[in-house]
């Protein structure tokens, strides 16, 4: 249950400072705060396929034997540090120190 928590807070996290950046840089965009919505929306609807993939192994033999939604929500917490990171070096340039940064490179998607 734990992970379902924690993977909400890192996706609200995200939200928070995406809007942050934006109005930070001028650029709040209705439609594209419409688009990351959806984008969020997207991510809880792969956690519920997870959960219920997982559900469904106990009584068919689906050829999957891993637990798929924390799966899934191990990769959605990594793809939102990187976007929080991100927005955090947008919204203040100094806060990751260039050394550092090179480290999170692998994480940070560019736009």
């Amino acid at each position: 249950m734990v992970i379902y928590i924690v993977t909400a807070a890192f996706i609200l996290l995200d939200l928070v400072t995406g809007i942050i950046k934006a109005f930070a840089k001028k650029e709040y965009s209705s439609s594209i705060m419409r688009q990351g919505l959806f984008h969020k929306t997207a991510s809880v609807v792969c956690i519920v396929f997870g959960l219920l993939v997982d559900y469904a192994q106990a009584f068919l033999d689906l050829g999957v034997s891993i637990p798929v939604a924390i799966s899934i929500c191990t990769y959605i917490c990594t793809m939102e540090i990187g976007s929080i990171i991100e927005n955090l070096c947008i919204i203040n340039p100094d806060f990751l120190p260039a050394k550092l940064r090179e480290h999170f490179q692998k994480l940070m998607h560019h736009e």
